[in-house]
């Protein structure tokens, strides 16, 4: 009986065995494509394509997962992919963020049928730059408008727009400037755009700054002359946080209308010259009163310049009391944390 249950088995493990081993074969093949790259810089993006293979086709139903890796951050969750008919090229773009670069171990299913791809190591490259250098690594960048304004007595706010290929924009930042940052930004991989700000001393008559050209692999100077506009006449006001230049001629000639009245009111006796040392008399009072005070909300927004989208670089932290430098319509000009900024009147106290 032994013997006839053994003979059974063998017959068993003979017919059936290699069927069961056939449903499991494999049904994703992944491989890396013939151009992935083999060093990159710090701070490039870099794509990786994959090949992808599946046996039962449905590409439309794969989806990828990612483990793992190093100094190389996933920007594209979605592939751009181009379809070979019996294939799939995926391609996925990766930042570089690290000398060390290993990529992460790829994993692509549909439904319950999975295959992984290990990480590959790439060499990575860090830059040596200037001290212009404005972190940003590209295949092309270029400055497409340029706008300049008076900001106070010792500063003037250049804004411009910039677009580049192959960059990560969001990086970039001027060296030895304290007051910058992004009006805008769009931070697509292939195509970036951003509108850019800086308060920079009058005594700048351009702004320089150096980007690393991947495609030439050296960096490249850029020039953004500061031509300032005067815009007080557009915004019905003198944006400029400056004092009044002609204040102190003003006061003097009307004091001295003021003395020479009196010498003829004396002389002459004729009520109407004290019309000439009232209305003098009004002026010199009027400019001489208190500057106006307003109470702000806390949270209030402090603004570059009194125009809407005006950039925000600071936040009144609690209500208080500030002196109005100058008005325009909608807006007050204060002095916060020892810079001057612009606040709407919306976020006047309203008590």
């Amino acid at each position: 009986m032994k013997r006839l249950l053994l003979l059974f088995s063998l017959l068993f493990t003979v017919l059936f065995a290699p069927t069961a081993l056939q449903a499991k074969q494999k049904v994703i093949y992944l491989s890396y494509s013939d151009d992935l790259p083999e060093r990159v810089f710090n701070g490039e993006f870099f794509p990786v394509t994959i090949k992808t293979l599946s046996t039962i086709g449905q590409h439309h139903m794969l989806k990828y997962s990612f483990t793992g890796g190093r100094g190389a951050r996933l920007q594209n969750k979605v592939p751009d992919r181009e379809d070979k008919g019996t294939y799939v090229l995926d391609t996925f773009y990766f930042l570089a963020t690290s000398s060390t670069i290993v990529l992460p171990d790829i994993t692509a299913s549909i439904d319950s049928e999975r295959s992984s791809l290990g990480g590959e190591s790439i060499e990575g490259v860090s830059l040596n730059p200037d001290n212009k250098f404005a972190n940003i690594l590209a295949d092309s960048f270029h400055i497409t408008a340029v706008d300049a304004k008076k900001y106070d007595n010792k500063h003037n706010i250049l804004t411009f727009d910039a677009e580049a290929e192959h960059c990560n924009i969001k990086a970039f930042k001027l060296h030895g400037v304290e007051d910058q940052g992004f009006e805008s930004v769009n931070d697509g991989i292939k195509k970036a755009k951003m509108t850019y700000y800086a308060v920079l001393p009058k005594k700048y008559e351009k702004l320089e700054f150096t980007y690393f050209d991947l495609e030439k692999e050296r960096y490249m100077k850029v020039r953004i002359p500061i031509e300032v506009i005067d815009d007080s006449v557009s915004t019905q006001s003198d944006l400029k946080p400056t004092e009044n230049k002609n204040y102190i001629i003003k006061m003097a000639v009307a004091a001295v209308i003021i003395v020479i009245a009196l010498v003829l009111l004396i002389v002459y006796r004729k009520w109407w010259i004290t019309l000439f040392i009232i209305i003098p008399g009004i002026y010199i009072a009027l400019q001489a009163a208190p500057a106006e005070n307003i109470c702000v909300n806390a949270d209030t927004p402090v603004y570059l310049l009194p125009i809407e989208n005006a950039t925000v670089f600071d936040i009144v932290s609690s209500q208080g009391s500030f002196e109005v430098k100058h008005s325009v319509k909608g807006y007050k000009q204060i002095t916060y944390n020892k810079k001057i900024g612009w606040i709407s009147e919306d976020d006047i106290c309203s008590h």
